[in-house]
């Protein structure tokens, strides 16, 4: 197995996380619908949070194999800016669209995926440098 494929092993949760959302949101528009969730807002939200998060989880892997501390301190704090930046951008943006048409259980809704995708990308990531500390 190359490494890259051992990387890709990785990424596979979030994928199917995603996948399985994208479905779940689908599936259960109509119920989403009466609970007042704007299905639109969430489908997007998980489609940002997913790219958001595979951007931000090979760039932690990238600084984890950085050989200097400057390297892994700027691939750091870059997947973190990255999920800050593009969160607050696509939050504004919502704002300014919807204007006094906020949907705040669309929101609440977007905040537990990213808190989902968070872990499940630490999990991968922790996973991923044990497996590289044991080969």
């Amino acid at each position: 197995m190359t490494n890259n494929d051992k990387a890709n092993r990785f990424i596979l949760p979030l994928v199917l996380v995603f996948c399985i959302l994208t479905v779940l949101l689908i599936a259960g528009k109509s119920l989403l619908l009466q609970w007042g969730v704007d299905t639109k807002l969430v489908m997007v939200g998980n489609i940002l949070l997913f790219a958001v998060s595979l951007s931000s989880l090979l760039l932690y892997q990238r600084a984890m194999l950085h050989p200097t501390t400057i390297g892994f301190l700027r691939n750091t704090y870059s997947g973190l800016f990255l999920k800050l930046l593009v969160c607050i951008a696509a939050i504004v943006v919502y704002i300014m669209v919807a204007k006094e048409h906020v949907n705040k259980q669309g929101i609440f809704a977007c905040i537990f995926l990213y808190f989902l995708y968070a872990l499940l990308e630490m999990r991968s990531l922790m996973q991923w440098n044990k497996a590289r500390r044991n080969a």
